[in-house]
């Protein structure tokens, strides 16, 4: 019998699946999705192959998995800030501080786009997770239109552009150039947005160091 990690099983349940997340993620950033195979996964992680597939059918499942796990933390994290927010203003610089926090591995990963090495049913698959994003900000891009914050525009072309400016994106590592890239992106969106950008801005709170 297979070595139970956890108190249940669906504590190991979640153990493995975390493990080889963790382990896509970090062999995605220094290979690219196309050169990792379920033997490396395994390698790098330590469970047997056997045992991943008793969760997963193959690696393009686990890159599912792994996008949806960090699309639902990533919603999370993000209404949460947005939920601090008194205007439109300031939804949308908590919207940019929280792209440009996001790590996502599978699209800074080196090789050839991951659109281009995946079977088109992944792609629908992971496309539908990430247009979650594109909705969450069509809803702020909305409300600011409607209460006068931005001129009425074409949204899904301001989307297509603020998530293009903001997606995959460097940020500095080390300060004070890091807090500089973040104030100077917000600034950056919201008026190319049509909006003013605030004099005094609110504080919205420090930029979080790298983890």
């Amino acid at each position: 019998m297979p070595k139970i990690s956890g108190r249940s099983l669906i504590e190991h349940r979640d153990n493995t699946r975390r493990a080889l997340f963790d382990s896509l993620s970090t062999l995605m950033s220094e290979r690219g999705f196309e050169n990792v195979s379920i033997s490396d996964l395994a390698e790098h992680s330590g469970i047997r192959r056997t045992t991943i597939y008793n969760h997963f059918t193959d690696k393009e499942d686990i890159l599912i998995a792994y996008v949806e796990s960090e699309m639902s933390k990533y919603l999370s994290n993000t209404k949460a800030m947005l939920a601090r927010a008194d205007n439109s203003i300031d939804k949308l610089r908590f919207y940019v501080r929280s792209q440009l926090l996001a790590e996502r591995s599978y699209l800074m990963a080196p090789g050839p786009p991951l659109k281009d090495v995946i079977s088109p049913d992944t792609g629908m698959k992971l496309a539908e997770h990430i247009k979650q994003i594109s909705d969450l900000l069509r809803s702020i891009l909305t409300r600011a239109i409607d209460n006068g914050t931005i001129p009425d525009q074409n949204i899904r072309v301001s989307i297509q552009l603020i998530n293009g400016t903001l997606t995959g994106r460097r940020v500095p590592r080390s300060e004070p150039e890091r807090t500089e890239f973040f104030h100077s992106t917000e600034r950056f969106v919201i008026q190319a947005l049509g909006a003013k950008f605030p004099e005094n801005p609110t504080d919205i709170g420090p930029i979080p160091p790298c983890k």
